[in-house]
């Protein structure tokens, strides 16, 4: 029989205490993503910074554990900072975000071709369908931190998103916009 725990989470740095896994995507991580190969190069040849980080806790036999990404303020020729993107390797399950600070674009899309946006500000919660693709989008000029929960079976699948694409892109052109990816192949 599970235990309960305590789980501290700091709202404003997304740290999870205690944490039990933890990773960090630089800007080199985050290569094909962006619109504008020549902008990101030129980007990362200024330093090769933190775009997001991630913080966990994983309580060992439970069916759910949670965390947070903590992600930086930053564009690339306009195009703001943004997570990878993934599907789960299960299909049948989703995920929840729900946000602590800062302000972003939840980007989602199914493989049958709906797309969604979900406005990301303190205090609101995402549901993320099964079957959907989901890709977080920082449009502020101060950390976006969101807490995310899902099962542990879900598993993240990160080959398909960045290779071929989200339909959809968020871009800086008086106050953030979502437009159609105009690279997108699929």
């Amino acid at each position: 029989m599970l235990e309960p725990d305590f789980v501290r989470i700091d709202g404003v740095s997304g740290a999870v205490a205690p944490q039990t896994g933890h990773y960090v995507k630089k800007l080199s991580d985050l290569r094909g993503l962006y619109q504008d190969a020549g902008a990101y190069d030129a980007l990362l040849a200024r330093g090769d910074g933190v775009a997001y980080e991630v913080q966990e806790y994983r309580k060992p036999g439970s069916d759910l554990f949670f965390g947070t990404t903590t992600m930086y303020p930053g564009q690339v020729a306009g195009e703001y900072f943004m997570t990878r993107g993934h599907y789960h390797v299960r299909p049948d399950l989703g995920e929840v975000y729900y946000t602590q600070r800062g302000q972003g674009v939840l980007l989602l899309e199914n493989r049958a071709g709906e797309t969604r946006e979900v406005e990301m500000t303190p205090g609101s919660i995402a549901f993320i369908p099964p079957g959907w693709a989901h890709r977080s989008v920082n449009t502020g000029q101060e950390p976006l931190v969101f807490v995310w929960v899902l099962d542990v079976e879900a598993g993240n699948d990160y080959a398909e998103i960045p290779t071929r694409g989200m339909r959809r892109i968020v871009v800086a052109d008086g106050g953030p916009q979502v437009r159609a990816n105009p690279k997108h192949s699929g």
